[in-house]
């Protein structure tokens, strides 16, 4: 099996509380140590407007990681290609992808909340639109080896050459973002390796790979178990007043993702992790690596009897403890499964 890591730094924001969290410089050196201790991968979300201080510019983010780490992966969960000028994110991927030495991952999506659509004055109906011309640009830009021109009702590009070339060929690995069982199926018709959220329960999990492994081998390809990131909630507890501490944290996450997402515009046809939970304690029960030593590794076991071989941990507290403990007396324990 696989683990790496999901998250992002957050800054000092009006009103909210940071208390535990890490900030960017803080967060490099987490990232740093994460490499240290195995980790594969370093995912980082991107959003916008939030009130609360999360990271909106991720690939600026991944190439300071990319300066102060060696071997770990560093991946977008995910960019959200309506809020980008296409030309100018394959140049800022195509740097990435250079000053990483071909670590990239380039996971996209189309986006669910409600605040960034606003924000952005962008309609939310548009998102699909939006989504498929930007990704065909930028497909297009990598392959191009002439300057070439383009024009429609939302871009103009004219006699251009993207620079600098990916290093990875013909570009870095594409992910998506997705949780409908139609969309899920649309990421193996295009090949892209597939993102789960952190919201779903493991039975749900194991359904929605189920589907995604299914549609890849209709297609004649063999499936990559690896191909597939679950992200799940790290919640290191080892005893009650912990466990009610460490949920107390992840409701209050959750609870301002969801005022972020609520109204009729947020609900995304594709991908909405949040828009489904009544429970937040509930949902993390079913679905968090959540407990002491013994019970991570039970649930980890779980994760894996539903076909997960590749796990991103989000640990809400940014606590090097806690990664330290996971790497240590847990992950050593499916180190060999396959």
């Amino acid at each position: 099996m696989k683990f790496g890591l999901f998250g992002g730094p957050q800054t000092q924001a009006a009103g909210a509380n940071t208390e535990g969290t890490l900030g960017y410089r803080e967060y490099g050196k987490y990232i740093v140590e994460a490499e240290k201790l195995g980790y594969s991968s370093a995912w980082l979300f991107e959003h916008h407007f939030s009130g609360f201080g999360q990271p909106s510019s991720s690939l600026n983010l991944l190439c300071y990681l990319a300066g102060i780490t060696n071997t770990i992966r560093l991946g977008s969960a995910v960019v959200v290609l309506p809020w980008h000028n296409p030309i100018l994110l394959a140049e800022q991927i195509g740097t990435l992808d250079v000053v990483s030495n071909g670590r990239y991952d380039f996971g996209v999506g189309r986006g669910y909340r409600n605040t960034e659509f606003h924000g952005f004055g962008i309609d939310h109906q548009e998102a699909g639109a939006i989504y498929r011309e930007s990704m065909d640009i930028i497909l297009r830009a990598w392959r191009e080896t002439e300057r070439w021109s383009y024009k429609s009702k939302r871009w103009e590009f004219n006699n251009i050459i993207v620079e600098p070339d990916t290093i990875q060929k013909p570009h870095p690995p594409l992910w998506q973002g997705a949780g409908s069982p139609g969309s899920i199926r649309q990421a193996a018709q295009q090949g892209y390796s597939l993102l789960l959220d952190q919201i779903l329960s493991f039975e749900d999990v194991g359904e929605k790979i189920a589907i995604y492994r299914s549609e890849v081998e209709s297609l004649g390809r063999q499936f990559d178990p690896y191909s597939v990131g679950v992200t799940r909630g790290l919640m290191v507890a080892h005893n009650a007043k912990q466990r009610e501490a460490a949920h107390a944290v992840r409701n209050q996450f959750v609870s301002r993702v969801k005022a972020l997402t609520s109204g009729a515009n947020s609900k995304s046809p594709t991908f909405n992790p949040v828009g489904e939970v009544k429970n937040e304690t509930e949902m993390s029960e079913n679905g968090a690596i959540l407990g002491d030593k013994k019970e991570m590794i039970e649930r980890v076991e779980k994760l894996y009897e539903c076909g997960v071989r590749n796990i991103l941990l989000h640990d809400l507290t940014g606590s090097t403890e806690a990664l330290r403990e996971f790497a240590l007396e847990v992950s050593p324990k499916f180190t060999n499964k396959t």
